[in-house]
């Protein structure tokens, strides 16, 4: 028996043990993975508290969902009938592939993991659902990397095969079974967004409490001491009355005990941190309505940037998914593909490599590479494996006569 057919053999048998699987710790073996990162707080105190995090994140959104999928074969032809087609036409009863691909997004940006229910009839999937990543985690399995996927929320505990589940993520490099977010790594970052605009806020709302002391030359009574302390509330508490000139009387004396938001240089450490943010996700400012510096004739190329740095390489990573996961169970060769072929942001960068193309076809090189290679997402052509020169072009030993081609003496 050779080694193919060992490995075929161990596979079978589901005693072949993957090389991560072999280093796993036999208590964690068996065990859900945990992390110290939930998605339900990434969107309690990111999404819905920075209005940056929520623009980056749905910016995103709203690109990825705009992309149209097409189901192919392995000649590269669009099928409109096989049932993948059917699927991403309609997942489920209630939902558009868009809005899946939306939901998705969001749990990927703001948990670093996306997961699908795929509900299946006879072997094949007929629905997808999205799933919360925090009720859900992978088991992982010495000898099938992950052994299945266990959910359980309150007392509901609930195991599903892990060809049940449709799992993306992006890779921890500490963690090979469950993702990490972008927005994770910049937690500091948005927390003091958070925390500046709350500061704000309170500022606006209590000026006098933190900023200083009023100090008398003379000793106040109780009821002097409480007229003093409303006046000031009266005057000064609140988003309508702040930064107004005191009025008090008595020869007070106010002392300064804190900087002002001026001398904190409040509003340059926000830029700061928005900008931060914005890198964070890959999104150009302009694309979230900073405009600051920022001259109309670069807001184009922003969008072009956008769709080739952040939301292409995205919709890779999806692809790549989609057809792990997916596609195989419709047949040999069938695949999920993206179309950009109608993104505004990307019509000069089409012709671009279409101009690029027509010289290297001009030169030889055969279409079917030219589209391959380019990633011009042509349809295949008749012969698209030939290369063709003009016919013009002779070597330069040979001369043409009356009597045809010629060798040069």
């Amino acid at each position: 028996m050779n080694i193919f057919q060992k490995l075929t053999s161990a596979f079978k048998k589901k005693d072949y043990v993957y090389p991560i699987g072999a280093l796993l710790p036999s208590w964690l073996s068996s065990q859900p993975v945990y992390t110290d990162w939930s998605t339900e707080h990434a969107v309690r105190e990111g999404f819905k508290s920075s209005h940056y995090v929520y623009a980056c994140i749905q910016r995103i959104m709203k690109a990825a969902a705009s992309v149209p999928w097409l189901v192919r074969d392995s000649k590269g032809q669009e099928l409109v009938d096989n049932p993948l087609s059917l699927l991403i036409k309609k997942p489920n009863p209630f939902m558009s592939f868009q809005d899946l691909i939306e939901i998705l997004t969001a749990h990927l940006y703001l948990g670093g993991n996306g997961l699908w229910l795929k509900n299946k009839a006879n072997g094949i999937t007929t629905e997808l659902w999205p799933i919360g990543p925090d009720g859900i985690k992978p088991v992982p399995s010495a000898t099938e990397f992950i052994k299945h996927y266990k959910y359980q929320k309150g007392n509901v505990t609930k195991i599903y095969k892990v060809e049940e589940i449709l799992h993306a993520l992006f890779p921890d490099p500490n963690n090979v079974y469950w993702g990490m977010s972008p927005l994770q790594a910049g937690a500091k970052i948005v927390d003091t967004e958070v925390d500046a605009i709350n500061w704000n806020k309170v500022a606006l709302q209590n000026r006098a409490v933190a900023d200083g002391v009023f100090t008398f030359k003379q000793p106040l009574t109780k009821d002097q001491w409480e007229t003093a302390r409303e006046m000031i509330r009266e005057q000064h508490q609140g988003s309508d009355t702040a930064r107004t000139p005191w009025v008090l009387g008595s020869d007070a004396d106010w002392k300064q005990m804190s900087l002002s938001p001026v001398e904190m240089d409040f509003i340059e450490s926000r830029k700061l941190s928005r900008e931060e943010i914005c890198s964070i996700f890959g999104v150009p400012p302009p694309l979230v309505g900073i405009y600051e510096h920022t001259p109309l004739a670069n807001i184009k190329e922003a969008r072009k940037i956008f769709w080739l740095d952040t939301i292409i390489p995205y919709l890779d990573d999806l692809q790549s998914s989609f057809n792990l996961s997916l596609a195989p169970e419709f047949g040999e060769g069938i695949q999920l593909k993206f179309d950009i072929s109608n993104v505004e942001a990307l019509r000069e960068v089409f012709k671009d490599l279409v101009e690029t193309g027509y010289k290297l076809f001009q030169m030889g090189v055969p279409f079917d590479q030219i589209n391959q290679r380019l990633q011009l997402g042509l349809d295949k052509v008749p012969s698209g494996k030939i290369g063709y020169l003009p016919s013009s072009l002779l070597p330069t030993s040979m001369t043409v006569s009356g009597e045809g081609l010629k060798k040069n003496p």
